[in-house]
């Protein structure tokens, strides 16, 4: 890649990144949606009586002091993921990445989209998001990835 391809993937994903970013942030303050250690502890609140609470469970993942709907890491991995796959032109590049904050654990991808999907699942696996709340937060990183692309940063037609 020329330095100038370099710059152009660089200023799209951290456009993308930050408007998905502020998408997500915006819709957990109109949303309000509770993350899954509040609705566990009190889930005898909910009006079902089939649920049970338990005032003692804990994430895995600290639980941010913010609402959980749509989730950030979804929507900022999955516009990285979208960016990627679209300036490439292809979302099939095996890749590996060493991850020094979990012991030095290397991944290995299949491709960009791959990371982002593993990046949404440890988020409910760590159990401060929803299912539910990574879904949009995906459709989030996504939409605007595609308008990003679309629409900023394109190249530049030499005429001679």
């Amino acid at each position: 890649m020329t330095t100038v391809e370099k710059a152009r993937l660089f200023a799209l994903t951290n456009i993308a990144l930050h408007d998905a970013l502020q998408t997500t942030f915006a819709s957990k303050f109109q949303h309000g949606m509770w993350r899954p250690v509040t609705a566990i502890r009190r889930a005898d609140e909910d009006g079902n009586a089939a649920t049970t609470a338990d005032p003692t469970w804990t994430s895995l993942i600290a639980a941010p002091p913010y609402p959980s709907y749509a989730g950030n890491m979804a929507a900022i991995g999955t516009s990285q993921a979208t960016i990627l796959a679209l300036f490439f032109g292809r979302d099939d590049i095996a890749f590996q990445h060493t991850w020094a904050g979990a012991g030095g654990a290397t991944r290995s991808y299949a491709g960009f989209n791959a990371m982002a999907d593993e990046q949404e699942r440890a988020r409910v696996y760590g159990g401060i998001h929803f299912t539910f709340d990574n879904v949009a937060g995906q459709s989030v990183g996504r939409n605007v990835a595609n308008y990003v692309f679309s629409n900023l940063m394109r190249p530049r037609q030499c005429v001679r």
